[in-house]
């Protein structure tokens, strides 16, 4: 059996600069370097139906469609929630 790849959803303003959210990126790609096979990383709209459904408005991190991370979160909360969940 094989197990499903955590899902790790970053909310972004597509139509701008992507200097807005380089960093941010960087950041996600640090913290999930050790667990790239096990992580499903998917980029979304602020603008998209699936933000508004879940009330997003700004730029920010929401994994397995639970838990949100705004913008400036600390690598470490990353990496300690894909531990619980791999």
């Amino acid at each position: 059996m094989t197990r499903q790849k955590m899902k790790v959803e970053v909310f972004v303003p597509l139509g701008s600069c992507i200097c807005n959210f380089a960093p941010l990126m960087e950041k996600i790609g640090q913290a999930t370097s050790m667990y790239k096979d096990l992580i499903e990383i998917k980029i979304i709209s602020v603008k998209s139906s699936e933000a508004f459904e879940h009330g997003i408005q700004d730029i920010c991190v929401m994994v397995n469609g639970k838990i949100k991370l705004p913008q400036d979160f600390d690598e470490k909360e990353l990496e300690d929630i894909i531990l619980k969940y791999v």
